[in-house]
């Protein structure tokens, strides 16, 4: 496969929540959708299987996850996304995967059932290494001893890089090992004339100005500044539940929105073959479309009620507040640039500053108006 493209679909954030671990019509349960962030966690097995179908058709070279594999954190929804990637590579797939926050050692583990959630077997590093080695793991060229990064070669000339920054002792921080571990790979590769991507789950660059924090690895500046150091040209990663690209310097940080959002779409990218550069596009599952946008407008309202309501604007006004907000929010986070380019101008964004000026809502709109200007 030398110098030949190679495809890698990646996606994120799958957050997947076995159905043994829940009953649809319990009052916990009730109260887990009432406060959800617009993920259709309740229709994870159905998104699981549909992605693994996906990857079968689709075919690329690797499929990458890029982080909280699970909902939070419990064993048994990671062996059921285990079986599901098993039946990936047995099409002839290699599947790589690294943690999420969501992954290790979760405090919220639990189960929903009666009143009250109940707590399950978390996953510990070790575990997760275990339970997914062959995902990567097993077959990697190299792996950090204080983290659970590794580095797996597609081809003799192509190599992943992944990054942890989810360990207990080091949360949303490549601790300063793994640093010099990462600079003796690279080194590596740079000398041997290997291409290098990195996968992780928090972003290397920061996507949102507004919102980066506990998003962007804490240490982003020295991570970014080693990766430039060797030539890496690209990272992929997640967490943010945002589509968006960073660029810095030669460094392009793509970060994919949650596959468990609408509209559920992944991304797909070719190396090509001189290895300098990529192409990227983006693709949907085909399923739970309207769901999924339901859910993301339930969402919006629900966030934005009380601030519309104390804004002393008519019902009329706050309902295209509320209706002016979702569609920027949806915009925003699945990478829509044309329509947010045309929501600028939209009334909806003179009555978040004639009557909500200074809110978190009217900041929000705001920024996402000046990153793509």
């Amino acid at each position: 496969m030398d110098r030949e493209e190679v495809s890698l679909m990646v996606t994120t954030d799958l957050h997947h929540l076995a159905k043994e671990l829940y009953d649809e019509n319990s009052p916990i349960f009730h109260t887990l959708m009432e406060t959800n962030d617009g993920k259709l966690f309740e229709k994870s097995t159905e998104i699981l299987e549909a992605l693994k179908e996906e990857a079968i058709a689709v075919h690329p070279d690797a499929l990458l996850l890029t982080g909280d594999l699970t909902f939070n954190g419990e064993m048994v929804s990671l062996l059921e996304v285990k079986k599901a990637m098993e039946e990936v590579e047995a099409a002839g797939i290699q599947v790589l995967v690294i943690p999420g926050n969501h992954d290790i050692s979760y405090r919220y583990a639990m189960r929903y059932f009666g009143s009250d959630p109940e707590p399950v077997d978390r996953i510990s590093s070790e575990q997760f290494a275990e339970v997914m080695g062959q995902f990567g793991y097993e077959e990697a060229l190299y792996r950090d001893e204080k983290t659970l990064a590794y580095v797996y070669p597609v081809t003799d000339d192509f190599w992943i890089l992944t990054l942890d920054a989810n360990t207990v002792e080091n949360y949303c921080r490549i601790p300063e090992e793994t640093i010099a571990w990462m600079e003796t790979v690279l080194k590596e590769a740079q000398e041997k004339g290997i291409t290098v991507v990195a996968m992780s789950h928090q972003n290397v660059l920061i996507q949102s100005t507004m919102m980066y924090q506990g998003y962007v690895i804490s240490n982003y500046e020295e991570v970014s500044a080693l990766l430039k150091k060797y030539g890496v040209f690209l990272a992929l990663s997640g967490h943010s539940h945002l589509q968006h690209t960073a660029v810095s310097d030669g460094l392009t940080d793509i970060c994919s929105e949650s596959i468990a959002l609408y509209p559920l779409q992944y991304g797909m990218i070719k190396i090509r073959a001189d290895r300098k550069s990529f192409d990227y596009e983006r693709a949907k599952l085909d399923l739970f479309e309207q769901e999924a946008d339901d859910r993301f407008i339930e969402t919006v309202l629900r966030m934005t009620e009380q601030t519309v309501k104390d804004t002393g604007a008519d019902e009329a006004e706050q309902a295209e507040m509320v209706k002016y907000a979702s569609a920027m929010n949806t915009a925003y986070f699945t990478g829509d640039e044309p329509e947010i380019h045309k929501l600028e101008n939209a009334e909806g964004r003179n009555l978040w500053k004639k009557y909500a000026a200074g809110t978190f809502w009217q900041q929000y709109i705001e920024n996402i108006v000046e990153e793509y200007n």
